[in-house]
Parts: C-alpha cells; structure tokens; sequence
C-alpha cells in the first residue's frame, strides 16, 4: 500500500471513531464552557443555540451523547428531546436548567434522560460524565 493511501486510510478511521456529542444551549457561554471538556477529549461537538438547528442535527448526524438545555420552565428543549428520540432511541441526553421544575423533570426522565443536572454544570460533574459514559473510549 503507498504511504499516501494508509494515511488516508488512518485518517478516515480516526474521523469513523469521533464520538459526535450534541449540545443545545441558548446560553453562548454555558454552550462553551460545556463543551470544553469534550472537545479536550477529541470529540467532534455539535454546538446549537436553536431548538430548529439542534433539530436538524439530530437529522443528520448519528449521535452518541446529547447534552439539552431545558430553557425556560416551558421547556423549549423539549421538542429536540422528542426529535432526538424520534431519530436516535439509542443516544443517551442529559437535560441541564438553571430553573429546575419537577414536573420538566419527571418528563425528561420519562422520554429518557439519565441526568437532570442543574447550570451551571461544573467542569468536574462533566468530567466524571464523559468518564462514566465514554470512560474506555477515550484518549490516553
């Protein structure tokens, strides 16, 4: 095989392996400040602060882990939950707030979240999340 075509070949299995994160938030720097320990990572992060562009992500991309803003207590990122479930029953979400309600709660649970966290989430709870879910696929 040429040296030209094994890099092509070692670049196209580095880009197949990208672990693709969604993060919705209308916040530009809770977005960032989220997405940082992810990128340190070497995950490829599709950063959205529109419910109507997280929506067409979720269309195009398979995903492996979203992280949603709820919004407001009306619950804005509910409609990319639904999408995300309609697209990818497999991706796991956490939903994020800064205005916890019970009843938001209860529904991101019940459409399957697996963490309703409150914002900001510190760097370290981010961590231990790409740890707990990503732990063996990570960069050395």
């Amino acid at each position: 095989m040429r040296k030209g075509t094994q890099q092509n070949v070692d670049e196209a299995e580095t880009f197949c392996d990208t672990l693709k994160i969604l993060i919705f938030d209308v916040d530009i720097d809770d977005l960032a400040r989220h997405a940082e320990p992810f990128e340190a990572q070497g995950f490829e992060v599709h950063k959205c602060m529109s419910v109507e562009t997280a929506m067409r992500c979720v269309e195009r991309e398979e995903l492996d882990f979203a992280l949603l803003d709820q919004g407001s207590p009306t619950f804005e990122g509910l409609r990319v939950i639904r999408h995300l479930v309609r697209y990818n029953v497999r991706t796991p979400f956490v939903v994020m707030t800064r205005c916890k309600d019970i009843l938001c709660r209860q529904e991101a649970f019940a459409l399957g979240a697996v963490d309703y966290l409150e914002k900001p989430v510190p760097t370290e709870e981010m961590n231990w999340i790409i740890r707990n879910y990503f732990g063996n696929l990570l960069k050395k």
